[in-house]
């Protein structure tokens, strides 16, 4: 099974418009209900990154989670890291996701969790980017 996501045409800060490989993943609430998000596919990541906003928007107390420290494009970012069910395609796994103690930061999916469960491919010839199960 192979589910592609085409890459987001942005404006960099820079000035130039640049395409960013993005996904459409969706974590469970505690509602029970899917909520859709698209995060940056990030390689780079070792952990999935979402914000403040997010966490209340899924019904989960923010400070439950395990604090950590992570430090990458935006600074040093305090995260809360909980157990999620994420869904990419018709696959459903638990994944570690953190969430910011703060908005401004960009959601990432990293590689903790997402990667392990799929050969993940960045065909930037077409813009795309695929996630392939074995």
């Amino acid at each position: 099974m192979k589910y592609s996501f085409r890459y987001r045409r942005e404006k960099s800060k820079i000035g130039k418009e640049i395409y960013r490989p993005v996904a459409s993943v969706y974590l469970k609430g505690k509602d029970d209900n899917w909520y859709l998000f698209y995060p940056y596919v990030d390689s780079g990541a070792d952990i999935s990154l979402f914000t403040r906003t997010d966490c209340e928007l899924l019904g989960y107390e923010l400070e439950d989670g395990a604090e950590h420290y992570v430090g990458g494009i935006a600074g040093l970012v305090r995260i809360f890291i909980h157990d999620v069910q994420m869904r990419i395609g018709n696959e459903i796994f638990n994944a570690k996701v953190g969430f910011a103690d703060r908005e401004g930061v960009p959601r990432l999916l990293g590689r903790i969790d997402v990667f392990s469960r799929f050969q993940v491919c960045f065909d930037e010839k077409n813009l795309n980017v695929h996630f392939i199960l074995d």
